[in-house]
């Protein structure tokens, strides 16, 4: 039980000060020059495009890995085996498996939105792009796979069966990415105002079908990432998923222009940053992603190698 109530301690604490910091972090790095910090200049001014629901959701990620020390320490874990997670010697092979399955189910939808002229095929400007893209999805994906299914997903399956920590786990990853659905007037940002983003939740954002939507899409991903980090007792294969659909998503929405009104329910607009797009028709890739990922852990079994 005082385990139970440290972890609870820990994931409060993660968020509290997440929400009380982000303001601070907003202001700071808006009065930041980004001309004079040379190659991350490009970098700090994409920082300082970023809304404050965005702050609020990374600082809350970061407070939870700068508190996953100590919390660590006082629950005597010393070993990636205390969190149910053990060597992978098949890392590139989980990866570029994960990354693919979850990469191409999506683009052949999103294909057909191009088909049909629901977007318009505008190109990559460069081939820096890319590789900028490819950089931010490889490690969101890492770090986000780390902290939810790494440590918090382990730290559950140490008090609850593993379906049960999966759920847990997943209302959390889709509760801390639906702040990037909420809104907030950013010209008058105070100490609380992270606070009061936490409180109004969605009420000044989006309508209610893009809304259940998100929160339905981040949640059934992160019990698809959380069945399949418990089934191989690695990230990697996770990490491979993760990465894939943030790339996915973010390519197309830099090489594409919307060409529609409003197809919700069935297509939401690019809200969740780092996701895809929130809407029904998320869920046949989702879907076909589930499947090939499900022969592929089978296939794993079976050939009984970790």
């Amino acid at each position: 039980m005082k385990s139970l109530i440290k972890i609870f301690v820990y994931l409060v604490l993660s968020v509290l000060i997440g929400a009380l910091l982000a303001p601070l972090f907003y202001e700071i790095i808006l009065l930041l020059p980004a001309d004079r910090f040379g190659f991350i200049g490009p970098l700090l001014s994409s920082m300082q495009q970023m809304p404050f629901h965005r702050y609020v959701s990374r600082t809350i990620q970061i407070s939870a890995l700068i508190l996953l020390w100590p919390t660590i320490r006082s629950l005597k874990i010393q070993r990636l085996s205390d969190l149910s997670l053990y060597p992978n010697h098949h890392v590139a092979d989980d990866f570029l498996k994960g990354f693919a399955v979850a990469l191409f189910p999506l683009w052949l939808v999103e294909a057909l939105f191009i088909k049909f002229q629901w977007y318009l095929l505008e190109g990559l400007y460069s081939w820096q792009v890319g590789v900028k893209i490819l950089t931010t999805a490889l490690t969101v994906a890492v770090l986000e796979e780390f902290l939810f299914r790494g440590v918090i997903l382990g730290l559950m399956r140490r008090f609850l069966k593993s379906e049960a920590a999966i759920i847990v786990v997943a209302f959390l990853f889709a509760g801390v990415h639906f702040l990037n659905l909420s809104r907030i007037n950013e010209t008058t940002i105070h100490w609380w105002s992270g606070f009061s983003l936490l409180l109004q939740g969605d009420q000044h954002g989006a309508t209610w079908p893009l809304a259940v939507g998100a929160f339905v899409t981040l949640f059934l991903l992160g019990v698809l990432l959380g069945w399949v980090t418990v089934c191989t007792e690695s990230l990697w294969l996770a990490i491979g998923l993760h990465s894939g659909w943030i790339f996915a998503q973010q390519i197309f929405h830099a090489a594409t222009l919307e060409n529609f009104s409003d197809l919700l329910p069935w297509w939401g607009p690019f809200q969740i940053y780092g996701m895809v797009p929130v809407g029904l028709l998320v869920l046949i890739p989702l879907g076909a992603t589930a499947f090939l990922i499900r022969k592929i852990v089978a296939r794993r079994r079976d050939s009984s190698f970790r």
